[in-house]
């Protein structure tokens, strides 16, 4: 999931023709995905979202500005503090227009959001979110597509501001969401929208099971499992086995196989994956590295040296060489024994060749806290895979990559 997400892209494409002229809502749009409806607590959204306008500069009209915002979106050339500028504005200026407690008001609360997000201001960003799933939840109920919707944002901006800064969702001022709560809402939210629109529910599914595996919530849940399945099995009635959307849908059930630990199961959901790919002559499709990657890790657990090489060789052939590149597989350090050290932490930095099947080689200590622990790091990293560098129609040694392994004792 981006912390932009593309639904909220066309969303605001589709509210440009809404907002820009006519000046009124669009009352169709009403039954979208993301609408708004009549009012929420309003001492609670007013003291939520608050923007002022710089009054240094004259002000353009809301449509103005919101043709702005929306060309903006439109074109992806914006830096995130030009956007949030130009969302504040339309917000502050939506509100004069529509008044604090129209259903416009909350759609452009959520641009706003959505820009705090994209400019890394996470509790401002919560703050908003939590704003609008308040209004949805008050006026459309916790069963409505607008607060599914919603809820998918308070998801994203929780797994964003943890990855980035280590926030929670009580630092972000929303514990309500904290631990699994939003995930399990979602997924109960997920099952009633279903009932009530079954023709919506390869949408409603995918969605789910996309935002939980991302984010990587109740990766051991059988729930999880369950309606990556059933996605699965709506991607096939819809659209068949040989769309795109069932080989993505397919390969999500996979990732929850191995985010269960189901090696199996996950080893052979992925070799369909590719074989799927193959017989559309797609075997570069992103689907096809995801797969690949997965692959590695899985064959090198068991010791698969020469599957897991198959596969680091297939990646090569897709992606360009990365000499910053992460890992596709690795094992955690083992610490020296208590006869050698005591030591509870310690980093060594490794510099290393990668041969021709991804394996390192030439490996030496260019940097280490504790000597202790360089053996011990040199015969970790043997175990590793990476993607082999391929140029030229050929495989090649990709010569002198710095790798860091940090030995931390819990």
């Amino acid at each position: 999931m981006s912390s932009f997400s593309q639904r909220h892209k066309i969303l605001a494409a589709a509210l440009a023709t809404v907002f820009i002229g006519s000046g009124h809502a669009n009352e169709k749009y009403a039954n979208a995905k993301h609408v708004n409806a009549k009012h929420a607590n309003t001492k609670h959204a007013n003291t939520k979202a608050e923007v002022e306008v710089d009054e240094s500069e004259p002000v353009p009209t809301f449509s103005q500005a919101y043709k702005e915002y929306t060309s903006s979106i439109k074109s992806g050339k914006y830096s995130a503090n030009e956007l949030e500028r130009v969302a504040k504005l339309t917000y502050q200026l939506g509100r004069a227009k529509f008044g604090p407690r129209h259903q416009n008001t909350f759609m452009l609360q959520q641009n706003l959001a959505n820009a705090y997000l994209e400019a890394g201001e996470y509790k401002l960003s919560a703050t908003n979110y939590e704003s609008v799933i308040d209004y949805y939840e008050e006026t459309q109920g916790d069963e409505s597509q607008a607060y599914y919707f919603a809820l998918l944002d308070i998801i994203n901006v929780i797994y964003s501001a943890n990855k980035a800064k280590k926030l929670s969702a009580q630092a972000l001022g929303i514990s309500q969401f904290s631990g699994q709560r939003a995930i399990v809402k979602l997924f109960k939210v997920t099952d009633e929208l279903i009932v009530k629109m079954p023709e919506n529910s390869l949408m409603f599914r995918g969605h789910t099971v996309k935002t939980a595996v991302i984010n990587k919530w109740a990766e051991r849940d059988n729930r999880l499992l369950n309606m990556a399945k059933k996605y699965n099995l709506d991607a096939n009635k819809n659209a068949g086995k040989y769309s795109s959307i069932y080989i993505e849908s397919l390969a999500y059930v996979g990732k929850v196989y191995f985010g269960m630990k189901k090696y199996k199961d996950a080893r052979c959901v992925f070799e369909q994956v590719l074989t799927s790919l193959q017989a559309q002559n797609s075997d570069a499709h992103p689907l096809g590295m995801i797969a690949h990657a997965h692959l590695v890790s899985l064959y090198a657990r068991k010791k698969e040296t020469k599957n897991a090489i198959f596969h680091t060789q297939a990646i090569a052939k897709i992606k360009p060489w990365d000499p910053k590149q992460l890992a596709l597989y690795q094992v955690p350090p083992t610490f020296p024994p208590a006869n050698i050290t005591h030591a509870n932490e310690a980093s060594v930095t490794l510099t290393c060749d990668i041969s021709l099947q991804g394996q390192p080689i030439n490996i030496r200590v260019t940097d280490s806290t504790d000597s202790e622990f360089n053996a011990f790091a040199i015969k970790n990293i043997k175990q590793w895979y990476f993607v082999p560098k391929f140029v030229n129609g050929a495989f090649a040694v990709a010569t002198d990559l710095d790798v860091m392994i940090d030995f931390l004792r819990e």
